[in-house]
């Protein structure tokens, strides 16, 4: 079952290459003040946060254990 951790890994790319630029139009396009500082050091710091978090949850599930689909009438 590691089809879970290459799913987590492909969004986490889609998610990183929209991520940077959503900074970059921020830096390069923004209102100019301390708002878009701030507001950029927070989505960059949360961002991280729930990408560790998430990180320690899926890579530490045991995904080599099936599933018993025989519960849902299958």
């Amino acid at each position: 079952m590691i089809i879970p951790v290459i799913i987590y890994i492909l969004f986490l790319i889609v998610y990183i290459v929209f991520a940077l630029f959503a900074v970059y139009h921020v830096r390069r396009f923004g209102f100019i003040g301390d708002a878009t500082r701030y507001v950029t050091i927070i989505f960059v710091i949360l961002s991280l946060a729930i990408i560790i978090f998430t990180a320690f949850y899926i890579f530490s599930v045991g995904w080599d254990q099936s599933f018993d689909f025989s519960i849902f009438g299958f």
